[in-house]
């Protein structure tokens, strides 16, 4: 094992309304201990999904880096996950590589007309939207303020030049594959896998981890 491997840390961002022990969270673990490397999976949640926003999930990742002072960092993500591991990557100085699977790019617009078209209603003064939670299996409340916090976040012009690698399923109904096109068209330090899937990409999972550590390899970030 390499000196630089020894200082590389791997985070793993799971999805909205997901977990640490979704079934990719699950399956990145379970390889990347096989090889004996560190994953860390920070809970984005944070105990309180009615009150979820893009800022207080980045505040989540931006302390899980604080904890481990100078390690060189690789970035994992799903879904909203690859979004945040995308706005980490331009804000965090440490963050080398980012690998990112049907990243929810473009949240607002998705998101918002989804929430919209379902059951909102006012509670204690706040605006709620009843949407599915699979980490709970069940419809819970989510406060709309979601959609006004994230508007912070579509300013970012995504300038910094991070080595980053997506997979998107040609099938995915959550996260339009154009998005992920759009990205990598712009960004040349972008590289584009579209394969034959859906937006969970579980039929390519064994797949993508090999790619994912080649593509860490490839960059330098450890060496097995």
């Amino acid at each position: 094992m390499s000196l630089h491997m020894d200082k590389t840390l791997f985070i793993y961002l799971h999805g909205f309304a997901s977990s640490p022990q979704s079934q990719k969270a699950t399956a990145f673990t379970k390889r990347f201990a096989e090889l004996g490397l560190p994953l860390t999976v920070p809970d984005l949640e944070g105990g309180d999904f009615k009150h979820l926003t893009v800022s207080r999930q980045l505040r989540i990742i931006e302390d899980t880096l604080d904890s481990f002072g100078e390690a060189t960092v690789a970035l994992i993500g799903s879904s909203m996950g690859g979004y945040l591991a995308a706005l980490t990557a331009q804000n965090r100085p440490e963050v080398r590589a980012a690998y990112l699977m049907c990243p929810g790019f473009n949240f607002i617009k998705r998101w918002k007309s989804i929430a919209l078209s379902g059951e909102t209603f006012k509670e204690d003064g706040a605006d709620l939207v009843r949407v599915f939670n699979y980490r709970y299996n069940k419809t819970m409340e989510l406060d709309l303020g979601i959609f006004e916090d994230a508007e912070k976040w579509e300013a970012v012009k995504y300038e910094k030049p991070v080595p980053t690698r997506i997979v998107h399923g040609i099938h995915d109904d959550t996260v339009d594959i154009r998005e992920s096109r759009k990205f990598a068209e712009i960004h040349p330090w972008t590289s584009l896998k579209e394969v034959d899937s859906d937006h969970g990409l579980l039929s390519h999972m064994d797949w993508i981890l090999d790619d994912c550590l080649d593509f860490f390899r490839v960059q330098g970030l450890l060496s097995v």
